[in-house]
């Protein structure tokens, strides 16, 4: 009985968002981190309005990685912990960090959002492109997007990479599955399973990355109430096959701070979301040897 208690609440864990409606979705106001976390900067402004939402499907939960269960900063536990993929949203915008931003309240702090998927699996939760663009970097756990307009859009951690260097694509088209992909001297080490997302834009003529939560929030409203609805996402055929000559290319990790040498990076200057990969290890291999063995002697009964 113990097993299948244990395999049932881990099964819950994956299937926490499956029913998942607009009217359901709640979040923190922006600028309001988790308490300890730091300074947010309150700001209601929209800078990329009329974005797609970054994962193909709902739910989705921006949470910090670093101050949630697991996390560095944040109670022990699992990364797979309930607590992680539920409501309300978190902004985590300007979270503690050393990196400069000049829109943060303290000139410093977390440069984007973190985003997991709607079941904590890893490559199992779609990401796709926010805008029509072009895909003007892959580095070894970066993909830029830089929409039409000079706004570029910066995922980190995904794996199965479903696009290349200088593809056209559309708004909608796949770009890889949600991971934990991570470098540190060259060689990969595991982070939590989550997309961090930036948006990079020009504010009075300098070149810096912007708050995300608005655009998100807005952007999710609008993929749950489309789901709903029944409205089918965008397929990986919408994706586009064009490549063009997109100039060269940098592996510099979006959070590592100029002049930062990626195979030199330690995970501090990554994005600080590491959580402990050997106990959720160990708890995903406990929690499917549960599940097996329940069902084994479930089976001998019969």
């Amino acid at each position: 009985m113990k097993h299948l208690l244990f395999g049932s609440a881990f099964a819950a864990s994956l299937l926490v968002a499956a029913s998942v409606k607009a009217d359901s979705f709640s979040y923190a106001p922006a600028g309001q981190l988790v308490p300890t976390s730091g300074t947010g900067r309150v700001d209601q402004k929209e800078y990329a309005p009329g974005m797609r939402f970054p994962t193909e499907r709902g739910a989705a939960f921006a949470n910090s990685q670093v101050w949630g269960v697991g996390g560095n900063s944040g109670p022990a536990g699992s990364q797979c912990d309930p607590a992680n993929y539920s409501y309300p949203w978190h902004d985590n915008y300007c979270e503690t960090r050393e990196w400069d931003m000049p829109l943060c309240p303290g000139g410093t702090g977390h440069q984007g959002r973190d985003i997991r998927g709607g079941t904590c699996a890893d490559r199992t939760n779609w990401v796709v492109a926010a805008v029509d663009g072009t895909i003007t970097n892959v580095g070894s756990y970066s993909v830029y997007l830089t929409g039409n307009d000079g706004t570029r859009f910066d995922y980190l951690h995904m794996d199965d990479l479903a696009i290349k260097s200088g593809q056209v694509v559309k708004r909608g088209a796949r770009l890889g599955k949600i991971s934990n992909v991570f470098y540190s001297g060259g060689v990969r080490v595991p982070t939590t399973w989550h997309v961090h997302f930036n948006i990079r834009q020009n504010v009075n003529g300098q070149a810096v990355y912007v708050p995300s939560y608005m655009s998100l929030v807005k952007s999710y409203e609008r993929l749950l109430v489309e789901e709903d609805a029944g409205v089918p996402p965008i397929i990986e055929e919408d994706s586009g096959t064009a490549i063009v000559d997109s100039g060269p290319t940098t592996s510099l990790p979006t959070e590592a701070g100029p002049g930062t040498d990626l195979f030199a990076a330690s995970p501090q200057d990554g994005c600080d979301c590491s959580a402990t990969p050997t106990r959720a290890s160990f708890f995903w291999g406990a929690s499917l040897l549960g599940i097996v063995f329940a069902f084994v002697r479930r089976s001998r009964r019969r």
